[in-house]
């Protein structure tokens, strides 16, 4: 239901507001025949006199006509009518009953005997108005006056909002006060109180819109086409010469790609490198002007519980933004890419985020309120039944997409993964699957194979660890998950010696591996 905020047409009163209308809404219903209109049902002939004590009616008759006599000799002009209406009266009142109250009569001439004043309205001479008729219309007459008087007193005293409330679009009905006025937006009654924000609350909500409006010019749409159909998802401008990052799994499998700007002005790219290890991969656009490349931060020291916003393009949705929190860091996802490899891919050193994210966000930003790219978004959790989790999303650390970024523009492939490479595969021990294996112990990792490195061999399985032993410790911290295992590992380099504590069986070893390095697509 809308009510009209502009246009009162319909529900201005047509005539000027008087401020004697307040008087005569309040004044005596004797004060109002005349503005109200009302017909005048006053004695206008009769001057029918109060009958005398012991006096029948036809001697009261008799009187009147002796006065109405003696009047008339006065007056000439007036006689005549006043003889006429007291002969039809005298004949239409009873003897011996009372007449009704009626309203006042004019000033009768000098020497009538009746005092009309309104002050001494009880000793006025009772006059009767015969027949039902002069009945009807006197009630009819009071009835207005009545409703007149009501409304009259109830559309000034009113407030402006009990118009509104009945104040519909299309509505007939007019009213007459010019005091009705309508809220903004045609609202009725009093607005909710605003509430003050605390300049810190302010503070940040301005930074987020500052942070938003500087990174989005460095956010793009990427698109991919081929043969499996057509990919969607974001990238970030890393050079003003036009390179471009974003994630292998965008555009792993497809042969012609194409890079939207924020401006909305869409050009055709090339695949400049992908690392499928790392799940990064660089686009290169030959744009008319120079781009904006976006400032990359260090991903070492974000912390658990600062606030971000993620930025790209989640279901096509050019230049979306959401916002989050570190949830948690150096955590391990995998996930199947489409690459020539075919192999599951597992990312270590992850950033968690509550900051949404769906698909199409892949590949785009996750930056912190200085406007620098900590990260960028990559897989999403999903629950026991595939459907993903709400406010539960991993992105690449922002060193390591630089570190990436750098050795695809330049050779177009990761020579060098600086990482060092244990050659573990693993499984995360919980007190069901130590149960149902009937483990020695309630965490850890259990070994259920071994994976080569550059060089073509395990390191782990070189230094003498099996299948089936679990590793609870390494380099004097406890181990509980693959991610704990992981945050160790990404800042060793290759060559370095790492010591794990193995549970096998019941027995507690100390093993020390010699780290290898990453193996890198070919």
């Amino acid at each position: 239901m809308s009510y009209p905020t502009d246009n009162h047409t319909n529900n201005a009163p047509s005539d000027p507001f008087d401020p004697n209308d307040i008087a005569a809404a309040q004044a005596p219903l004797e004060d109002q025949p005349t503005r109200l209109n009302i017909p005048d049902f006053s004695p206008r002939a009769s001057s029918t006199p109060p009958n005398g004590a012991g006096q029948t009616g036809g001697q009261a008759d008799q009187t009147d006509q002796t006065d109405q006599a003696q009047a008339n000799a006065q007056t000439s002009a007036q006689s005549s009518a006043q003889a006429s209406a007291a002969q039809a009266q005298a004949g239409d009142t009873p003897p011996g009953e009372p007449a009704e109250d009626t309203a006042p009569l004019p000033t009768p001439p000098s020497g009538a005997r009746t005092d009309y004043s309104r002050n001494s309205r009880q000793a006025d001479p009772p006059v009767r108005r015969s027949g039902p008729g002069w009945v009807a219309l006197t009630l009819v007459a009071l009835l207005m006056l009545i409703l007149g008087t009501g409304l009259g007193v109830g559309l000034v005293k009113a407030s402006p909002a009990s118009f509104r409330a009945f104040n519909f679009p299309g509505s007939s009905q007019t009213t007459t006060t010019p005091t009705a006025t309508v809220t903004p937006q045609g609202l009725v009654g009093t607005p909710a109180p605003t509430i003050a924000v605390p300049p810190s609350a302010s503070d940040l909500q301005q930074t987020i819109i500052n942070v938003i409006r500087t990174v989005q010019p460095s956010v793009v749409e990427v698109t991919a086409v081929g043969t499996p159909g057509s990919s969607t998802g974001s990238g970030e401008i890393v050079s003003g010469a036009g390179y471009i990052v974003t994630n292998e799994h965008v555009v792993s499998g497809y042969t012609t790609y194409s890079v939207t700007l924020s401006n909305g002005q869409t050009y055709p790219a090339t695949l400049t490198g992908q690392d499928a290890a790392d799940d990064l991969a660089v686009l290169k656009i030959t744009p008319p002007t120079t781009l904006q490349p976006i400032n990359f931060g260090d991903s070492n020291k974000v912390q658990v519980g600062e606030f971000v916003v993620a930025l790209g393009s989640p279901l096509g949705l050019q230049q979306s933004a959401t916002f989050g929190i570190v949830s948690a860091l150096n955590r391990t996802a995998s996930d199947q890419p489409q690459g020539s490899s075919g192999q599951t891919v597992t990312l270590s050193g992850l950033i968690q985020t509550s900051a949404p994210t769906n698909h199409g966000n892949s590949g785009g930003a996750l930056v912190d309120l200085s406007g620098n790219l900590i990260g960028v978004p990559t897989l999403g959790a999903v629950d026991n039944s595939g459907t993903p989790a709400d406010g539960i999303s991993f992105a690449i650390p922002s060193d390591r997409v630089q570190f990436a970024a750098t050795q695809l523009i330049k050779y177009g492939k990761v020579t060098n993964p600086g990482q060092g490479f244990l050659g573990v595969q693993g499984e995360d021990v919980t007190p069901q699957l130590a149960q149902a294996d009937n483990l020695s112990v309630q965490s850890g990792i259990l070994v259920t194979g071994f994976a080569n490195d550059a060089a073509g061999a395990s390191p782990a399985e070189q230094a003498g660890m099996k299948i089936g032993d679990i590793i609870t410790g390494a380099d004097g911290q406890t181990i509980n998950s693959n991610g704990d295992l992981s945050a160790i590992l990404l800042n060793k380099q290759p060559g370095a010696q790492i010591t794990l504590v193995v549970v096998r069986g019941s027995t507690q070893l100390n093993i020390t591996v010699t780290l290898g390095q990453r193996p890198t697509n070919s």
